[in-house]
């Protein structure tokens, strides 16, 4: 070996720790990609984090909103990133799992193509009904719903979105028929709800509230392991007489694969920091979801756990992969 060639490997030896050490990261700003439009939970939470992550990292992080396809478009740009750290994702269980459970193919692999890095926090939705229904709790509703036979409905704003495999899930939980009408957005179900052309539907308890504030549409029930301080009269599903009926939905941070591990400690360090913190947890629990944190291997494992759930709702719904 020629003095030049000791010399650029020599360099390459000293230059390598500088790349991969967490200390030395952040070096400029950091792009945090929200694949949903403005407005949402997602996109709230992300600036909440991002605020805090540029107070801790002393650099800027710019969120930008990257809609479509239920999240994938946003997503896959994620993937193909750099790998160094500075091209976050923000996303939900949307991505992650149910893309993963409802598409046949996606332009990115959800197990391999990123680096896990933070359970952020995990998000209720409620079971919704019309006031005018009358129906005051869930066992007065499986028992109307049982005596209508097959005459009874739900919406969401899609198929394999939360809210239709939320009430697939409830189907086979409380005994019960009813048929999936699938809309463009939730605000035309929850019209339907309250004009009596829906039994029932799921709805995050966030895009709820301001709903529910109106009067016409009562929530019966929370499905998650526990009540959302925003509804505290709001029993769980499992409370409610359905066991076993825990679908909270997660928001996490995603980095490309391949991003150095001591970056990804860095961040995990920084995220679980500011999810401890009483005014981020304050301003997360006012989205009506429970702050969570931990390590990256437990995000990965929670994130496992989860696609296995909704691929079985899914084949027990008899749902088709597009």
């Amino acid at each position: 070996m020629d003095r030049r060639q000791l010399l650029k490997v020599a360099g390459g030896a000293l230059l390598a720790p500088a790349v991969a050490r967490g200390d030395t990261y952040p070096g400029r700003p950091i792009l945090l990609q929200v694949p949903f439009p403005p407005g949402g939970a997602a996109d709230v939470m992300a600036r909440l984090v991002a605020r805090k992550m540029s107070e801790a990292l002393g650099q800027p992080v710019a969120v930008e909103n990257k809609p479509g396809a239920g999240g994938i478009i946003g997503a896959a740009a994620v993937a193909r990133a750099a790998p160094d750290g500075y091209t976050l994702l923000l996303s939900t269980t949307s991505t992650h799992s149910l893309a993963a459970a409802i598409k046949s193919s996606l332009p990115y692999d959800p197990e391999k193509s990123f680096a896990p890095i933070v359970e952020i926090a995990n998000g209720k939705s409620v079971l919704l009904v019309s006031s005018a229904s009358g129906i005051q709790d869930v066992a007065s509703l499986v028992r109307l719903m049982k005596s209508r036979g097959a005459d009874n409905n739900f919406g969401s704003a899609g198929v394999g979105t939360l809210a239709h495999l939320n009430g697939e899930a409830f189907k086979r939980a409380a005994g019960v028929e009813m048929t999936h009408i699938p809309y463009k957005g939730m605000s035309l179900a929850v019209q339907d709800l309250i004009g009596g052309q829906l039994t029932m539907m799921f709805d995050s308890a966030v895009s709820a509230l301001a709903v529910l504030k109106g009067g016409r549409v009562r929530a019966l029930a929370v499905a998650g392991r526990k009540r959302t301080p925003v509804l505290p009269d709001v029993p769980t599903l499992i409370e409610a007489g359905v066991p076993g009926f825990d679908m909270e939905a997660y928001f996490g941070l995603w980095a490309p694969a391949g991003t150095p591990a001591p970056v990804v400690e860095r961040l995990n360090g920084v995220l679980n920091a500011a999810i401890a913190s009483p005014d981020l947890r304050s301003e997360i629990t006012s989205l009506a979801a429970d702050p969570a944190g931990g390590t990256s291997a437990a995000f990965a494992e929670r994130i496992a756990r989860d696609r296995r759930k909704w691929k079985q709702i899914i084949a027990d719904a008899g749902i088709t992969p597009e």
